[in-house]
């Protein structure tokens, strides 16, 4: 007795369904794939600051009438989000706090930080000169010291750095 396929009806079904269960398994996995990409994508965005170049200039520098340190630091962001510089901190201490607000007590401007609120997108780097930092001579720094350097941006990351004055 000779069996024929294609008078089997119950064998063309289970073929039939199998193709039909395996090709919706696949189109699910490739939809699901691209969607976990997706989301991956969203949440490996990150910024990334990097210290290209960071010194106190030779001799102290006459600024406002008084003799001033000059930090020139240069900064890059090698991340894939844009990062926005939102405040730095000398020797731990908000530079808004030495001399608050950057007066010394008789009112001469002790020193000035240009660099916040700056934003750098992806590959961006500060500007030639950009970021310049002024300390008073004398008082909190002196000629030897270090000073510890903190950038925070505004998604809450520290980039430290440490500089020896002049």
């Amino acid at each position: 007795m000779k069996r024929n396929l294609r008078n089997n009806k119950k064998g063309m079904s289970i073929v039939i369904s199998t193709i039909i269960i395996v090709a919706i398994s696949i189109t699910m996995a490739i939809a699901v794939s691209f969607w976990a990409m997706g989301i991956g994508n969203s949440f490996t965005k990150f910024e990334k600051l990097e210290f290209t170049s960071v010194y106190a200039a030779d001799v102290p520098v006459p600024y406002n009438g008084r003799n001033c340190y000059r930090i020139l630091l240069q900064l890059k962001n090698t991340g894939t989000n844009t990062a926005t510089i939102n405040n730095i901190f000398l020797d731990g201490k908000p530079y808004t706090a030495t001399y608050p607000p950057n007066r010394v007590p008789g009112g001469i401007l002790a020193y000035q930080v240009n660099i916040i609120a700056q934003s750098l997108q992806t590959g961006q780097s500060l500007p030639s000169g950009g970021g310049s930092i002024y300390l008073p001579v004398g008082g909190m720094w002196n000629s030897g010291d270090y000073v510890a350097l903190e950038i925070e941006t505004s998604a809450g990351r520290h980039y430290p750095y440490t500089v020896v004055l002049p």
